[in-house]
């Protein structure tokens, strides 16, 4: 039954098309996991790691609640999936799942709508508790039949079993502005297992600089009546693009690069800032190919505010340091 169920729920969510769908059917799959989930989910095992903090599984469990972001990656991945269905008929699909939570809420809806042997999965979760909920999980759905490993594991440290190679490499364990959270210490790992032709998820991350009046901006946020954000899309007018800092993806994550800071150039501060006082940082996602989630459609994708320019009054130049080396964060350097 719960099956059949789930089954139902993940076509919705790949056929829909409009917001209102896209936030009913996120709805569904929520009410879902929380029906039968057995296992009680913890709010006090935030894991502390260098590179970032993981989630608390009730944090985790949380972010399906999350609906563009939730739907979106579902739909990116079933489209990856499908991709590598038909580019590899003959043979078995090889998933990595990085920070699966305690629903594995990006893979699960999706295994019935394929065959038990054309996907094999390795999900990964630093919380214990998370990993033992998605076993449980696997079981009360009906999903045993299906080739999924669970290992309880830091994503930033893990090494693939050599006999197993990445065909689709998935984590979603992001905070707005890449910080807080170990999106990139994870993916940096993850992706330098990747063979060429492999699949990472999400593609690319992008993170732009730009003077903004940041109150001014959308903004996703939980409100007394739910969350507010999706349908008050209108961008700051005044907004000034200043430069893409940078891009994450398979690429990037692939060089031999130890560093784990990264610095813009000097930016020069405008003399009439008054439309737009504030420096802040803005991300998009290309989860893949043409299924992208903009700024202000998920809580990852909010703008940050990193600093008024009415406090910087005495110099005419900034520099954005990013640095992931413990828990990921911005910083500035000025220049008179």
């Amino acid at each position: 039954m719960y099956k059949q169920e789930l089954t139902f729920i993940a076509k919705s969510i790949i056929a829909s098309n409009t917001v209102d769908e896209h936030i009913r059917c996120a709805g569904e799959l929520s009410g879902f996991y929380k029906k039968v989930t057995k296992i009680f989910i913890s709010e006090s095992n935030e894991t502390f790691v260098k590179g970032g903090i993981a989630l608390s599984s009730s944090e985790a469990a949380d972010c399906v609640d999350d609906s563009l972001r939730t739907v979106f990656f579902i739909k990116g991945i079933y489209k990856a999936l499908t991709k590598l269905s038909i580019d590899f008929p003959e043979r078995s699909i090889n998933v990595l799942y990085a920070g699966c939570g305690p629903y594995a809420t990006l893979i699960l809806p999706l295994l019935p709508l394929f065959s038990k042997e054309k996907i094999n999965a390795l999900l990964l979760d630093i919380n214990a508790e998370s990993i033992s909920s998605v076993q449980e999980l696997v079981s009360v759905i009906g999903l045993e039949e299906y080739n999924i490993h669970l290992v309880e594991t830091n994503a930033i440290t893990y090494t693939k079993p050599v006999d197993f190679t990445i065909d689709l490499a998935i984590s979603e364990t992001m905070h707005y502005a890449l910080t807080r959270e170990p999106q990139v210490a994870i993916m940096r790992n993850i992706t330098r297992q990747l063979a060429s032709d492999a699949i990472l998820i999400p593609e690319e991350i992008s993170i732009d600089l730009a003077y903004t009046f940041f109150d001014y901006e959308p903004y996703l946020k939980y409100t007394i009546d739910g969350i507010k954000g999706y349908k008050e899309m209108q961008p700051y007018p005044d907004n000034v693009f200043v430069d893409r800092l940078f891009t994450i993806n398979k690429e990037h994550c692939g060089r031999e690069n130890h560093n784990s800071k990264l610095e813009s150039s000097f930016y020069d501060l405008p003399e009439n800032f008054s439309n737009h006082p504030d420096i802040a940082i803005f991300t998009e996602l290309k989860i893949f190919e043409d299924i992208t989630l903009r700024t202000a459609e998920s809580f990852i994708t909010n703008p940050y505010c990193l600093v008024s320019m009415y406090n910087l009054r005495d110099y005419s130049k900034i520099q954005l340091v990013y640095d992931f080396s413990e828990i990921p964060q911005w910083s500035y350097s000025l220049k008179k």
